[in-house]
Formats: C-alpha cells, structure tokens, sequence
C-alpha cells in the first residue's frame, strides 16, 4: 500500500478537539504537484515522462528539497514567521514548519498537512544551522 500518515496530535480528547479548530491544512494534489515540477525542472519533450507518476509517501520519506520547497511556498507559514526566524536557508525554515506540523497524511494520490503557526519555535543549536 503507497500510503504514510503521521500524526502529532495530543492524546487527550479535550486537547485534540482545541487543536483541531485551529490547525490549517493544506492539500496537494499529483497534478499539482506534476504541474510544479514540469515548470521548475523546465521538463520538455520526452523529459516529461520522468514526474508521469509521483509517490509522495517515498518523496516525504526520503527528503525531498523539491517537495519540501513546493510545501512551503504553497502554505502561508514563511508569511507568518517573525523576523527573528526569517533566514534564507530553506532547511532551517523547514525545522521551523516541522515544529508546526500536527498531522500528515501521504498517499499515491496526494499529501494532506495540518499545522498550526506557532508563536515561538525552537530553535537549533548553533552547529546543526550555523
């Protein structure tokens, strides 16, 4: 089965319903997920066919800079963040929106991500970001 879900939701009932009503979600399709790529890897011709078919679970999995990217700039979460966090490295800010992250769900068809913007975040320690 191509499918991977990942929750971070509070245990207790009480807390879970709080938090659920105020969680953003965002959800990603394959096409437009496809679309995304085919204008940023500028995929022409016969090139096309190497995103005919994505697997998000595995792109998650492994890491993926062009997910992660795409994830980002489709979420309002780099428009929310203060100035103390906004830094033009990509992985720190994605450390950031991984402390927002409450829920994942992956599947072959698409990526649903639930977060809630946060008024502080951890940050890392000096050798892991600087």
């Amino acid at each position: 089965m191509d499918q991977l879900y990942l929750n971070g939701l509070p245990n207790r009932a009480d807390d879970t319903m709080s938090e659920e009503c105020n969680l953003l979600e965002l959800r990603i399709t394959e096409d437009e997920y496809r679309e995304y790529l085919i204008g940023r890897l500028r995929l022409q011709g016969s090139n096309l066919q190497e995103v005919e078919k994505v697997s998000f679970p595995f792109l998650l999995a492994s890491g993926s800079e062009l997910l992660r990217s795409f994830i980002l700039n489709e979420t309002e979460f780099v428009s929310s963040l203060p100035d103390q966090y906004r830094l033009p490295d990509r992985g720190f800010i994605w450390y950031l929106f991984s402390q927002a992250v409450r829920e994942i769900q992956a599947t072959s068809e698409g990526i649903v991500i639930k977060y809630k913007i946060q008024d502080q975040y951890r940050k890392p320690f000096k050798q892991f970001h600087l």
